[in-house]
């Protein structure tokens, strides 16, 4: 009897993944790569270890493989984005019938998988992008799916993704179509950046109560364990409080880690896409700058023997921690729809965010209950910044962020990513901008041309400014 879906690829993840599938009763046939040395037997080696898997089918021939899944095929790529997933799709390609599935369930560019769904459609191959958050435990438990591609191809495996996904609190999976193309993959690249910034604030706001307030990590804790008790609950505030209490007979784990921020590409690509897109994407790149600037470990223990530090105490209340950490969030995940709802514009993806939050609200490492506020605000085709319940909201904690920022003026603390988010507000506030400047300046130097105020028709105008 044939499998019902065929899995690629047995890294962390698409071990989890393939053990998620046939816990929840899909009939699955997996496939790894043969390295003599390295990568022998694989697929059987996961069969043998894990009970879910125990009536799955092992392959290491990638004809068996396809042969061995019923038609139309789906076939799962659990691959390493960029030349691997081509390779891949060359090989499967002359394997595989009219009507046929590929699912692209790795962090690929959403240019990549655009590209790759019109090479296929060619031998009327379908290619499904799927964004996949959520880590090891939530590829197994349940993790966040964002779908991209045709409704067509979605039909073939809407079922399957909605049962391995994770539930929300209405018991709703946090599985969904989100548009044609690469719209799927797109959505994960943002996700990715707006978990950027969540974990540059958590990493600012310790810092400030580490090394400008004196507190103990354990004492930390307490405050993120008390804002995980609040409408600020999320996983990322979960896992960092938990961080901060394992010690082991060597002291606190977090002490021996070397302060060199990693990155994988995705967090860049959120940046690019908002920097063609010309969109402000200022939390994103604070998070991202600040990881390239940890990475300059050697430069940074140099020049911090040449100037001299500043470790003045400052004085923050757990109000102004809190209404400060919350005010950040908001434009932090304003300018992720933003972003999305803009890209969904200028693609055709018709992207529904309500969708999209909605997807995000269980399974993945950003999900939190600010998501939960923002489904109505979004439902009703308003972006945060101009509901009234988040211009409340703001004006209210708008002062805490101000003596937050002004305290730390004196200090060595540095606070990119909150600092950043009070001046996209006042930024997106202000009715005039000084920009008009700029234009001048541009059409000065090198005769750009710029708009008349109230001129309705779009028109240019060059001034002669040196007459």
């Amino acid at each position: 009897m044939k499998s019902e879906i065929g899995l690629i690829g047995l890294g962390v993840m698409g071990t989890s993944l393939a053990r998620n599938i046939a816990r929840n009763a899909y009939s699955i046939s997996l496939y790894n790569r043969y390295v003599k040395g390295s990568e022998e037997g694989i697929a059987h080696k996961k069969i043998d270890q894990y009970k879910e898997l125990s009536s799955a089918k092992g392959f290491e021939d990638l004809s068996a493989f396809v042969n061995s899944v019923q038609q139309p095929r789906k076939i799962l790529l659990m691959l390493t984005a960029g030349a691997a997933v081509d390779q891949l799709i060359s090989e499967l390609e002359p394997l595989l019938d009219s009507g046929d599935l590929i699912i692209d369930a790795g962090n690929s560019h959403y240019s990549d998988t655009e590209r790759r769904i019109e090479l296929l459609a060619k031998k009327k191959i379908f290619l499904l992008g799927l964004g996949v958050s959520g880590g090891e435990e939530g590829a197994l438990k349940g993790p966040s799916l964002m779908l991209g591609g045709s409704t067509q191809a979605y039909g073939l495996v809407k079922d399957l993704l909605n049962k391995i996904a994770a539930k929300k609190s209405d018991e709703q999976p946090t599985a969904a179509y989100v548009g044609n193309g690469g719209s799927g993959h797109f959505v994960k690249i943002v996700h990715n950046g707006i978990e950027y910034a969540e974990m540059q604030l958590i990493a600012e706001f310790f810092q400030i109560m580490h090394q400008a307030m004196g507190m103990t990590y354990d004492q930390i804790a307490v405050v993120f364990e008390q804002w995980n008790q609040s409408d600020q609950k999320s996983y990322l505030l979960e896992i960092t409080l938990s961080i901060l209490r394992t010690k082991d007979e060597q002291g606190y784990v977090i002490d021996r880690i070397l302060d060199k921020g990693a990155h994988n590409g995705t967090g860049s690509w959120s940046l690019i896409a908002a920097t063609e897109l010309g969109q402000a994407a200022s939390m994103m790149s604070s998070a991202l700058f600040s990881r390239y600037t940890s990475s300059q470990k050697r430069c940074r223990t140099k020049l911090s023997a040449l100037y001299e530090s500043k470790n003045q105490r400052i004085e923050l209340t757990l109000d102004d921690l809190m209404a400060t950490y919350r005010f950040a969030r908001l434009i932090n995940h304003h300018q992720g729809f933003s972003l999305i709802h803009v890209a969904s514009k200028e693609h055709r993806w018709d992207i529904n965010l309500a969708i999209v939050c909605g997807i995000w609200m269980e399974g993945c490492i950003i999900k939190s209950d600010l998501l939960y506020q923002l489904y109505p605000i979004l439902k009703s085709h308003q972006l945060p910044l101009s509901d009234a319940s988040i211009v409340k909201q703001i004006h209210m904690d708008r002062p805490h962020v101000e003596k937050l920022l002004s305290s730390l003026i004196p200090s060595d603390v540095p606070s990119l990513c909150i600092s950043n988010a009070f001046e996209f507000l006042k930024q997106m506030v202000q009715e005039q901008s000084p920009a008009h400047l700029i234009q001048a300046q541009r059409d000065y130097f090198g005769a750009h041309g710029f708009q008349f105020k109230g001129d309705l028709t779009g028109d240019l105008y060059h001034y002669n400014w040196k007459n």
